[in-house]
C-alpha cells in the first residue's frame, strides 16, 4: 500500500510525489531562511516548494499526495547530472520534474554558446533568477549567461526555456540549429505547461501573514 503524505511519521524533502496523473517533486517547506523538511502537519498550512516540468512553485498540499519513495539527486561541484534515483522510468520522470534531461539542457547551452556563455551554473546556496526573480534552491540546475553578476547573470531553467521558445520565430533556432529539433519539441511542451501553485520567490514569503508561515 502506498503511503500518503498525511500518513508519514518522518518529514520528507527532495522526494517524488504523485496525485492522480500528476507527478512532481516535493523539495521541502518554504521558510524565510530557506527550505526545511516537510512534515504531515505542514500540509494545508505551510508553503510546500514543488517542482513540475522544471517550474519551481509554492503551493498548499492537501496531505493525500502519494509519497513514491523515489528521491531526487542534484548537480554537484563535480557533475551537472541530475534526476530521479532508483527508477527504470527515470528519463520521463526526470522530465516531469526538471523539464529537460541533463543531456538536453547541456546540449542546449553548448549549441547556443557564443564565446564563454551561456553555461550550466552551480551554487551551494539559494540564488535568484535575474529575470523572473524566482528563488533557485541551492544545487538546483540553472544557467549562467555572463560573468557580470552585478547586472544579473543567473537564469532559471524555466525562464531560459520560455525566452527561447518565445524567440523561436525571430531567432529561427530550428533552422539555424537543426540538431536542436528534438530539444526544441520538448521545450515547446514545457512552454505550455501550467503547473500548480505560484512562483517561488522571497517576496511571497515576506508578504504572507506570519500565522501562515510555520517555522518549525
Amino acid at each position: 500500500m502506498a503511503h500518503t503524505l498525511n500518513m508519514l511519521t518522518n518529514s520528507v524533502e527532495m522526494t517524488l510525489m504523485r496525485k492522480g496523473s500528476r507527478v512532481f517533486a516535493l523539495l521541502g517547506k518554504a521558510t524565510p531562511t530557506g527550505l526545511e523538511p516537510f512534515s504531515r502537519e505542514d500540509a494545508a498550512r505551510s508553503w510546500a516548494v514543488t517542482s513540475e516540468y522544471g517550474c519551481l512553485r509554492l503551493e498548499r498540499l492537501s496531505g493525500d499526495e502519494e509519497v513514491t519513495g523515489l528521491d531526487l539527486f542534484l548537480p554537484s561541484p563535480f557533475s551537472y547530472n541530475y534526476g530521479i534515483t532508483g527508477s527504470g522510468e527515470a528519463p520521463e520522470l526526470t522530465r516531469a520534474v526538471f523539464g529537460l534531461l541533463p543531456a538536453e539542457l547541456e546540449e542546449l547551452v553548448n549549441v547556443l554558446r557564443q564565446g564563454s556563455f551561456p553555461v550550466l551554473g552551480y551554487s551551494l546556496g539559494n540564488t535568484k533568477c535575474s529575470i523572473s526573480s524566482c528563488v533557485i534552491p541551492g544545487s538546483w540546475p540553472h544557467v549562467v549567461i555572463s560573468n557580470l553578476a552585478l547586472y544579473g547573470n543567473v537564469v532559471s531553467v524555466e525562464t531560459f526555456v520560455r525566452i527561447l521558445v518565445s524567440s523561436l520565430p525571430q531567432g529561427q533556432l530550428a533552422t539555424r540549429f537543426p540538431a536542436l529539433q528534438a530539444v526544441t519539441k520538448q521545450m515547446m511542451k514545457l512552454s505550455i505547461a501550467r503547473p500548480r501553485g505560484i512562483p517561488y520567490n522571497a517576496e511571497i514569503l515576506s508578504l504572507t501573514p506570519a500565522e501562515w508561515v510555520t517555522q518549525k
